[in-house]
């Protein structure tokens, strides 16, 4: 059964969490598409789709509870996707698995891991074979994928972290090389710089209340990027005229140190 009567595009975004993934789900709402959102906590899918249908319409957003560690789920989703919904014209793969205290890779356990880069690598290969067939028979679609200061620099603490963002931009550059001539435009966002979430945005604010940095308080955007902010960045790669598309971009707030560089 369709839950696209209005056969509007399709955007799925995996990994959708309270943050960049809901708000870049929003912003292609705005713009006409209708999103499925995948991600494994169900309570939290449920209103992030519930917030999105009480600001833009019902039938604007659905949920797929989805293990993004098991290849049999990711194929379920976007097949029950693809009959809901339709094909998917936009794929954004957001998810991110680690740790907020770091462990050395004498810590790290094989299990975490292997679970770890699962998440980070694994799912963006298999949410990737899922829609590029419908896509290339379109001639057109775009796949973003979202990477971190560690899809360029391992740090320590981060050994089951950013093994897996190093290969996802890797993904990213083989799909654009494999696939840019016959209309797949192919992006990663090097996130380079704390994102104003509950949990980083939250964490931020209290450090600065207590060391008493409250002009960073005054000026959290110079500090920390903000989702909705974010999420216009993935909707410029997605408009983007063929005669210049950008394959790779990173992104920070603006007092934040150019990590990925150095």
């Amino acid at each position: 059964m369709s839950h696209n009567t209005k056969n509007k595009p399709v955007i799925a975004v995996v990994g959708a969490g309270p943050g960049i993934g809901e708000a870049v789900a929003r912003r292609f709402v705005s713009e006409g598409f209708v999103a499925a959102l995948l991600a494994r906590t169900e309570d939290k899918l449920q209103t992030m789709v519930s917030g999105i249908e009480s600001d833009h319409g019902p039938g604007t957003s659905r949920y797929y509870i989805t293990d993004l560690g098991d290849e049999s789920a990711v194929i379920s989703s976007f097949k029950r996707i693809r009959s809901e919904l339709g094909p998917v014209n936009v794929l954004v793969y957001n998810a991110g698995a680690r740790r907020v205290n770091g462990r050395s890779i004498i810590d790290t356990s094989s299990e975490e891991f292997e679970s770890f880069t699962k998440i980070n690598l694994f799912g963006a290969f298999w949410s990737t074979k899922c829609v590029l067939p419908d896509m290339l028979a379109a001639g057109k679609g775009t796949i973003i994928y979202t990477g971190a200061t560690g899809s360029l620099r391992g740090s320590p603490g981060l050994s089951s972290f950013s093994p897996g963002k190093f290969g996802l931009r890797s993904l990213a550059q083989i799909v654009t090389r494999e696939y840019q001539e016959r209309g797949i435009h192919a992006g990663h966002i090097i996130v380079d710089t704390p994102v104003d979430g509950k949990l980083i945005g939250g964490w931020s604010r209290r450090k600065w209340a207590r060391e008493g940095e409250g002009e960073k308080l005054d000026d959290v955007d110079a500090h920390l990027s903000a989702p909705a902010d974010l999420a216009q960045i993935y909707w410029f790669l997605h408009t983007q005229p063929r005669s210049a598309w950008t394959q790779e971009l990173d992104v920070r707030a603006q007092k934040v140190s150019m990590f990925s560089k150095l």
